[in-house]
């Protein structure tokens, strides 16, 4: 399903974009990567590599994800670990490397690493989404149940329903309406739960309620195009 995997790249978005938490010296070159001001991250990292070899190279190593330039975000990293950097830290960056590349096998195993050494929210929600990415229920709610295990509830939830989506819409429905209710409103993916809510009310065959949902879901997000698209593909 083509929306399905729109709503993992926003996920993949989330979770790619997040830079590592610096430590004191390193916090101006972290919030340098949080505001996009990645040239002069890079230069105030570079300066700090001598002193903080392990913090500053996993910086860069960020920088580089976020800039699109995986090869040199790889060789951040190997530098990172060189230094000293723990291994479910670089198993974690390393996942979100090769998710970015696309290359689904080796950013799964690198999160089971990670998982394996870190059971963290972020890790495991990253590693059931790149199940679901190959097409592996299996492997998503392995990941995705681990994720709200760890404290990842809503996203969990919602991700679990989308996996569920197609064998079991009835359970997919019950964990979606529950991501609904624990999503905050400016989650990105709260119109998403309840979209795809009204589509797993339509695989029942509750046509009614699929376009009642749709309804809230339009007056709640007036631009959310595909709950629109979707109206009009149900009909009246």
């Amino acid at each position: 399903m083509n929306r399905v995997r729109i709503t993992l790249l926003v996920l993949f978005g989330l979770l790619l974009a997040s830079p590592v938490a610096a430590e004191e010296p390193l916090s101006y070159a972290e919030q340098l990567i949080r505001s996009g001001e990645y040239a002069l991250a890079e230069i105030a990292l570079e300066k700090q590599i001598a002193d903080h070899p392990v913090a500053a190279a996993r910086l860069l190593s960020d920088v580089y994800l976020f800039e699109g330039d995986l090869d040199r975000a790889q060789h951040w990293l190997e530098r990172a670990r060189e230094a000293g950097l723990e291994d479910a830290a670089y198993y974690w960056q390393k996942g979100r490397i090769e998710s970015a590349r696309a290359n689904w096998p080796a950013a799964w195993a690198a999160l089971r690493s990670a998982v394996a050494l870190a059971p963290r929210p972020e890790y495991a929600l990253l590693w059931g989404a790149v199940g679901l990415a190959q097409g592996d229920a299996e492997r998503a709610r392995l990941g995705f149940g681990k994720a709200e295990r760890s404290g990842s509830g809503a996203s969990a939830l919602f991700l679990q329903g989308l996996t569920l989506l197609s064998s079991s819409p009835e359970q997919a429905l019950a964990l979606l309406r529950r991501a609904q209710l624990e999503l905050g409103s400016e989650s990105p993916l709260k119109p998403q739960a309840i979209y795809w809510q009204a589509r797993a009310l339509e695989r029942l065959g509750r046509v009614k309620e699929a376009r009642s949902t749709l309804r809230f879901l339009l007056r709640s997000y007036p631009g959310y195009g595909p709950a629109r698209d979707e109206l009009n593909r149900l009909g009246p």
